[in-house]
């Protein structure tokens, strides 16, 4: 129990390490070419990117995973990925070309040429969430474990969200979407960029309500694709605390 609790400490004290070696970085960016918009959310140790035609309702791919910075590199830990399974739990390596206070950013091959979406915003929904419940006449019962094997994760960074759920053993991608966001005092929205579900919903303008109790989110509305909803999301680091050491083994 002592060498769990020390390597709980460790853990936590890396993840503050990066994120203040990552700063500059968190944010939201992006690109567009030839009707592809490429959107990429960037937390303190979280990348989610997405590419889609909003023109034509039409989504290409998502990917993403944590990272860390490392000898001047993005190295990530695949969570996800749509169009290869199998880079799921391998680490890749991404040269990093960019400056501080920079509104350019190249990462790798892959995501050159993204520039900018805002800065990263400090509202109370920002960060990363897991779906971890729902609501029935006001009480919240939570699922078991929310975060292994099947995952369901929601990034606020700026005014851009995404939402992602995947299988992190058998590797399987299952929806996501995304688009613009904006929350305040109760209220959030949504405008639907892309939707695996149906492309029925893109271009749609989502109202909701929402309630914070810890790290608790209450999210309390209308589905894109008709009826209600009434969901417990909890930050991701809440999860982990929770969770990690149930699914990844801590050092003998």
């Amino acid at each position: 129990m002592k060498k769990l609790f020390l390597w709980l400490i460790a853990y936590s004290c890396l993840q503050h390490s990066w994120a203040q070696d990552n700063a500059d970085l968190q944010g939201p960016w992006g690109k567009e070419e030839n009707g592809v918009k490429t959107l990429v959310l960037i937390t303190d140790s979280l990348i989610s990117v997405a590419a889609y035609n909003e023109n034509e309702k039409q989504f290409l791919y998502t990917w993403g995973g944590t990272y860390v910075m490392q000898d001047g590199q993005i190295r990530l830990q695949y969570e996800w990925h749509s169009k290869d399974s199998n880079l799921v739990n391998t680490i890749s390596f991404f040269s990093l070309q960019f400056q501080k206070r920079s509104t350019q950013l190249n990462i790798g091959n892959e995501l050159k040429g993204l520039r900018t979406l805002g800065k990263n915003k400090s509202g109370e929904l920002q960060g990363v969430w897991i779906i971890s419940g729902n609501y029935t006449d006001g009480v919240v019962r939570k699922r078991p474990n929310p975060f292994y094997p099947r995952r369901t994760m929601k990034i606020i960074v700026g005014d851009y969200f995404q939402w992602v759920s995947y299988n992190v053993v058998n590797k399987k991608f299952f929806d996501a979407g995304g688009g613009k966001q904006s929350h305040g005092n109760g209220q959030y929205s949504e405008q639907i960029a892309y939707f695996t579900k149906t492309a029925a919903s893109v271009g749609k303008q989502l109202l909701y309500t929402y309630a914070l109790n810890g790290d608790d989110w209450r999210h309390t509305g209308q589905k894109s694709t008709g009826g209600l909803l009434d969901e417990c999301w909890t930050r991701r680091s809440r999860i982990e605390a929770m969770f990690l050491p149930l699914t990844i083994s801590p050092p003998k």
